[in-house]
Order: C-alpha cells, then sequence, then structure tokens
C-alpha cells in the first residue's frame, strides 16, 4: 500500500516535471500559448535593429534592454492577432500591405521599442491594432469604454494563451504594452493627394 502511494507520487512528480519543462526549451524567447517565439527569431531582428539607422540610436542607448522589448512586443502582436481572430476582425495580406506602405514614408519618425521591429512586424503590429480599436470603438461608444473593452479582448487573450518567458528575457507585462489611442506610434496615415492640394 505504502509503496503504491509513492510510486503514485512519483509518478506525479514526474508528470508535473515533464510538463513545466515542456514550455522551457531554451531555444525558445517565450511562448504565447501553443506558439513559440525562439531565440533565432530574436536575434535575427537584434541584427536588423542595429544595422539599421532607424533603429540603431535605441539600440545604442540601451543594448541590453533591446532583446527584452523585441520579446515583450511579440508576444504582445501574438495576443494582438489573436484578439483580433476571436472578436471577428482578423487582419488579412492586404490590410498588413496597407500599412506597410503607410508607415514606409514616415519610419524616419519611430522612436521607442516600436523602432526595434523589422517593418514587415511593425506593420502587422499596426494593422492588428487598428483593427481590434476600430472593433472596440464600434457601436458610437465613449473613448474610455472603448479602451476597456479593448482592453478586456487583450486580456481573455492572454488567459486562452499564456505567456511563458524565458527568463533571461524577463517577464512580460501586458499593462506596459501599448493601449489603444494612446500616442505611442509616430506614424500617422501617409498624406493622400487630396490632402495636398
Amino acid at each position: 500500500m505504502v509503496f503504491r502511494r509513492l510510486l503514485a507520487a512519483v509518478a506525479v512528480s514526474l508528470l508535473l516535471i515533464g510538463l513545466s519543462s515542456c514550455r522551457s526549451d531554451p531555444t525558445v524567447a517565450a511562448y504565447v500559448g501553443d506558439d513559440e517565439i525562439t531565440l533565432d527569431q530574436i536575434d535575427r531582428y537584434y541584427a536588423k535593429a542595429t544595422s539599421d539607422p532607424v533603429s540603431a540610436a535605441e539600440v545604442q542607448q540601451d543594448p541590453a534592454s533591446v532583446k527584452p522589448k523585441l520579446v515583450s512586443m511579440l508576444v504582445f502582436i501574438e495576443l494582438l492577432r489573436d484578439a483580433a481572430e476571436t472578436a471577428g476582425v482578423p487582419v488579412t495580406a492586404g490590410q498588413i500591405a496597407q500599412a506597410k506602405a503607410q508607415i514606409e514614408p514616415q519610419r524616419q519618425q519611430l522612436t521607442g521599442e516600436l523602432a526595434l521591429l523589422p517593418i514587415d512586424v511593425l506593420a502587422e503590429f499596426q494593422a492588428h491594432r487598428v483593427l481590434l480599436s476600430q472593433w472596440a470603438s464600434a457601436g458610437n461608444v465613449d473613448q474610455q469604454t472603448a479602451g476597456q473593452k479593448y482592453t478586456e479582448a487583450l486580456r481573455a487573450s492572454e488567459r486562452a494563451n499564456p505567456v511563458t518567458v524565458n527568463p533571461r528575457f524577463g517577464t512580460f507585462d501586458l499593462e506596459k504594452a501599448p493601449q489603444m489611442g494612446n500616442a505611442d506610434i509616430a506614424v500617422k496615415p501617409a498624406p493622400t493627394a487630396a490632402d495636398q492640394s
């Protein structure tokens, strides 16, 4: 009887160790639900950021914080993508291309962690963020209500897709991620011909 209990306790311990280790692969920077953000991906983006004139200044200011910032932004993009899909407003490739076309002429104006993202990733971030913001604002609700709806959609996404960050990159805090309506992106729609006349 004691032997069976001991065997059961060992089996449970091994199961818990197996479950915890499956989310601690040293080649993974972060997990968002079943999705992985790999160290290779972070290293590639870091290399791009150090060689790009727009982001090089950001890297030089605090090189040690660059990779943790990249991890947090990529986790946030995964949560944005899931929240938009759950809300029924998934982003299309055409919308990402449109966001990229709007951002490119003004990319020199970018500052902060957004400047660290490659243009294609930044365009995806902006497209998801805009669509989720429009969804949250639908029905002529006030800005505060829309902001709460947007934030709750992201919180629900995080609950459905638990985030685990490799300890070398710190932790992910959704409260520090870009919120709806904040002036934290220095990119505005590119002027049209009508605006210039």
